[in-house]
């Protein structure tokens, strides 16, 4: 039976500034719409939420190769 390895540190550092970016670009774009539309906060925490499935999407596919 081969010994499965395990993502390097490269991959993992990757995986880290995807899921930071995805949540940054979640954020900004709920406060972007919400100031220009008048929506207010409601907005950007829907922003976070789909920053946050983002970030936990790419992440995924990203470790599903070694699961």
């Amino acid at each position: 039976m081969a010994r499965r390895t395990g993502p390097n540190y490269v991959e993992l550092a990757g995986m880290g500034v995807t899921a930071g970016a995805c949540v940054a670009v979640g954020v900004g774009g709920g406060y972007w719409i919400g100031t220009t539309s008048g929506a207010g906060s409601a907005v950007t925490f829907a922003g976070l939420a789909v920053g946050v499935l983002a970030a936990v999407a790419a992440t995924y596919f990203k470790i599903a190769k070694y699961l």
